[in-house]
């Protein structure tokens, strides 16, 4: 070996026990970073010819396990959804209270029916009438609270997912930025540890925000799609964009998250024409899509329902009653009727007016089954029965019946054992004519049609109906054309010859409600309404509105909940009595103090009602107390599920950081041996190198 040989050895010594301690040194500096994966030196001998020229480092690596970095990113993703999710439903507990404090729900419910069973045993008191109106809106008030919260917190998921986005799309541009140097450092010296080491990092942020599958192209290069096979960054890059709304309705429709191609060198932005939304399924991304489109509007829809089923049930026993002394005059909510209706109704109604003693001074009972076939015909019978004393009259869809003596007073009844119905609904309730309570919607919408009834909307007038999937997808649009003089049945047939029907199916049931029916393997999907110009005749009640097509109908119900407000003005008009039909004219038809109105209204409280599926309930047969039970627990039962899958997948990220822990994290222990074993390296290379040295030395000394 010559002496060159011995300083070539002693060189390469040096310089990669130089290289070795200060990986040593950072493993030992990142003893305790969160995700540090430690790094170890890899040696080769050097050959040159065939001789041995000292040692070289073939690479630096982390020490990791790829199937461990890959269910710890899925299990982030998962832990990172269920905090958020739980963020959310804990928020709304708070805002629930306890159900057995009388600020809740239920409390307001009962405290409604305690001041009802007072009422009922002292209906002159003008104290307790006016307690029972309280304590009503006080219920509307809560509920529609509750429900204005639920928009505030999809609001905030709406907000959230547009920071979310930007941080996504910031650590994509992070990991791209990367990728290059990575390769760069691969390629050239074999030591790229501190940039994977960063770029290690940048994953594990962006596994927390969304699901991502990684593939190593070569050279530590890497593409990022989602696990459904959406590219993020591959050829080139991707940014997501999202256009969150400044306010949010039941109405509202959530735009897309959409996928635009970065130019690499311009960084200009064009379209893929593609949407993210439905290709998530995990990370904060995914927490905030679930809580803004799914979880917050079944609980949307269960308080709408509770406000519907309440009101319902409200407005049908006080339409059975009357107040004493009758109002001159009763009139109704637009219904989207018009005289030239089928009137579709069976049994039969009282029509009457009494004086302001309750005196009877005219009425007619009218017998659906045998008088004309439309409303005109139903308005003509009454308004001739009547003689002048009162007057029916039904116009753009609302119908008042109104006394012609401003001291006398008007009422409908229905006679027993033969009561007026369409739908479940009594003539007057149908019509609204004496309803107890309203709302920004009532969410139940009987129409009472039928599909050869002629469907009376404009000519030419449009509808534009959406369905959407999951993440508010637009999956399949129509506009609706009307055409005059066709059926509701042409409008079913049209609206199933559609592209919508490759989602949902269109029919009209026996009570006169359009159905929407996902088809096979499409439970998730809405429909929603983008644009309607179709007015129904003279009504101004628009086509989506007449069906009350959409969710949005039945969440509104819990928003402006309240006793009318005529009642509000005039609490004396609350209808606590009952006309008596049997009575001769003269006679005293409406008698004051008479309880029968106020006890039918207090029997609610244990009365049964059916209830349709709403969000995430099935129909219910129960009383009304027992359903707002049924909301709160389910709203309980909700937070306690994501509580249970955040503990499981914290569990989990815990059993799968130990376990990567115990492969790739540092120990000082043998971090320190390794110190010393690469410092005596050191020491001997260098000694080598000195006694080169002095042989160069002794050999000029010879000289």
């Amino acid at each position: 070996m010559t002496i060159s040989s011995i300083i070539n050895n002693s060189l390469t010594g040096l310089y990669t026990s130089q290289a070795a301690l200060k990986t040593i040194t950072d493993n030992v500096s990142n003893v305790n970073t969160p995700g540090y994966a430690r790094k170890v030196v890899r040696l080769n001998p050097k050959i040159t010819g065939s001789e041995g020229a000292g040692v070289e480092i073939s690479s630096i690596e982390r020490v990791v396990d790829k199937f461990l970095v890959r269910a710890t990113y899925e299990a982030q993703g998962d832990a990172s959804r269920y905090e958020l999710e739980n963020s959310f439903h804990s928020r709304i507990q708070a805002l629930l209270g306890r159900p057995d404090v009388n600020g809740s729900l239920s409390g307001k419910i009962n405290d409604v029916f305690d001041s009802m069973s007072e009422l009922a045993l002292n209906p002159l008191s003008t104290i307790l009438k006016e307690s029972t109106v309280s304590r009503l809106n006080a219920f509307g008030d809560e509920i529609g609270m509750l429900a204005e919260n639920i928009q505030d917190l999809r609001l905030d998921a709406s907000t959230q997912i547009s920071e979310t986005v930007t941080k996504i799309n910031s650590l994509l541009k992070r990991i791209d930025f990367l990728n290059p140097l990575i390769v760069k450092e691969t390629v050239s010296t074999g030591n790229a540890g501190s940039l994977l080491e960063q770029r290690s990092q940048a994953l594990s942020d962006l596994s927390e925000l969304i699901d991502i599958n990684i593939v190593d192209t070569g050279n530590n290069k890497i593409d990022i799609s989602t696990k459904s096979g959406v590219n993020l960054l591959g050829a080139v890059r991707r940014e997501l964009q999202y256009n969150a709304p400044g306010i949010v309705s039941s109405s509202t429709p959530f735009p897309p998250i959409m996928i635009y191609n970065v130019d690499p060198t311009t960084g200009n932005l064009s379209t893929t024409g593609l949407a993210l939304d439905g290709n998530v399924d995990s990370g904060e991304l995914f927490g905030l899509m679930n809580m803004r489109d799914i979880e917050l509007v079944s609980m949307s829809e269960e308080l709408g329902s509770l406000a519907s089923s309440m009101m319902n049930e409200l407005n049908r026993v006080h339409n059975e009653n009357t107040a004493a002394p009758a109002p001159n005059s009763l009139t109704g909510t637009n219904s989207g009727i018009l005289a030239t209706d089928p009137h579709h109704f069976t049994g039969q109604s009282t029509f009457a007016v009494t004086a302001s003693n309750g005196d009877l001074v005219n009425s007619v009972t009218i017998d659906f089954g045998v008088t004309g076939p439309d409303f005109s015909d139903v308005i003509t019978a009454v308004n001739a029965g009547l003689g002048g004393d009162g007057t029916l009259s039904l116009n753009n869809g609302v119908l008042s019946l109104t006394a012609a003596v401003g001291t006398n007073g008007v009422s409908i009844s229905q006679v027993a054992g033969a009561e007026s119905d369409r739908t479940g609904q009594g003539f007057s309730q149908f019509f609204g004519m004496n309803d107890l309570i309203d709302a920004r919607s009532t969410g139940k919408y009987q129409t009472g049609i039928i599909g050869t009834d002629n469907h009376e909307f404009a000519g030419g007038t449009t509808t534009f109906i959406e369905i959407k999937g999951e993440g508010g997808i637009s999956l399949a649009g129509y506009s609706l054309n009307m055409v005059a003089g066709q059926s509701f049945n042409d409008i079913l047939t049209d609206l199933n010859a559609s592209s919508l029907a490759a989602y949902t199916t269109f029919s009209i049931n026996g009570n006169g409600e359009l159905i929407t029916t996902p088809t096979a393997g499409n439970n998730f999907v809405n429909v929603h309404v983008k644009s309607d110009t179709a007015v129904r005749g003279t009504t101004g009640q628009a086509f989506s509105e007449f069906f009350g097509l959409g969710n949005r109908y039945t969440i509104d119900a819990a928003f402006d909940f309240q006793v009318v407000q005529r009642i509000q003005d005039d609490v004396n008009l609350l209808s606590l009595a009952k006309f008596d039909d049997t009575v001769a004219i003269g006679a005293t038809a409406i008698s004051f103090g008479d309880q029968r109105g106020g006890i039918a209204l207090q029997e609610l409280e244990n009365l049964k009602v059916s209830i349709d599926k709403a969000g995430g309930l099935n129909a219910f047969n129960s009383t009304l107390g027992q359903y707002a039970a049924a909301v709160l627990a389910d709203f309980g039962f909700r937070a306690k599920i994501a509580e249970g899958f955040g503990e499981d997948s914290k569990t989990l990220l815990g059993e799968l950081n130990q376990r990567t822990t115990s492969i790739s994290g540092v120990n000082i222990d043998e971090e320190l041996s390794n110190m010393i074993i690469f410092q005596n390296a050191y020491s001997s290379s260098a000694r080598m190198l000195s006694v080169a040295q002095e042989l160069f030395d002794e050999i000029l000394g010879i000289v």
